[in-house]
């Protein structure tokens, strides 16, 4: 007498086979999603500068327009970033549970990953336009590159493995990005400026925390780097 679940694990089979696509699809809007970042952000910075131009004489609800396009382009830069923050996710779950892992997939999945990040950090040194904001975000984009460069060779195709720092140094840059932007996206004309012109502390205190994570993820990410610096000459 024939099994009758065979038929049934045969039809799921089929089912798997025919989305194994999804998770390079993932992969590939990840890299469209760090271009819409970048992209929302110029725009709000466009925004900005054409309130800034407009001066006092300008009407009051020509300036209230910008202001609110400004805002909204935050928003759609903070969506797309948190879209593919979604889609790093899904797209290693996906591939595990349908067991699509190609070889196309992991060598796009950590260069996804790098231009989200990037052009988060990029877009957010245009808005905040300090040192404070320079100098980390360099630092990382300088290793990310790098590493993207050591795993195409063959003594970094050996060593290159996500390792615990690694992991934490995602984390922090990860909170600190999505934390610098929720202000921008939320309130970008008057955010930490009370009615007296002077910065609430409790905004003073956000924002020292956040640059803060955000130079401890830099400083990991030197780390990490020499780190297999130093596994791929040994």
């Amino acid at each position: 007498m024939p099994c009758p679940i065979a038929p049934v694990r045969q039809h799921w089979h089929m089912v798997a086979m025919s989305f194994k696509w999804i998770p390079n699809a993932l992969t590939i809007a990840r890299c469209v999603f760090a271009g819409l970042v970048l992209w929302g952000i110029w725009n709000a910075e466009l925004a900005g500068q054409s309130v800034a131009a407009a001066g006092h004489d300008a009407v009051a609800d020509e300036v209230l327009r910008q202001n609110i396009m400004q805002q909204l382009w935050h928003q759609f830069a903070l969506l797309g970033f948190l879209s593919g923050a979604l889609t790093d996710f899904l797209d290693g779950y996906l591939a595990r549970k349908l067991k699509a892992q190609s070889r196309f997939g992991v060598w796009l999945d950590p260069i996804a990953d790098k231009l989200l990040v990037g052009a988060a950090l990029l877009g957010l040194a245009m808005v905040f336009k300090t040192w404070f904001i320079y100098l980390p975000a360099a630092a990382i984009i300088a290793r990310d590159v790098f590493m993207t460069w050591l795993r195409t060779t063959s003594a970094g195709k050996a060593v290159v493995n996500p390792s615990d720092l690694a992991k934490w140094k995602t984390g922090f840059e990860m909170v600190a990005i999505i934390g610098l932007m929720l202000p921008l996206a939320f309130a970008p004309a008057d955010i930490a400026v009370d009615a007296a012109g002077s910065v609430p502390l409790f905004f003073s205190i956000g924002a020292f925390l956040l640059v803060g994570m955000l130079w401890v993820a830099a400083a990991l990410s030197l780390l990490t780097g020499w780190r297999y610096i130093r596994a791929a000459r040994g």
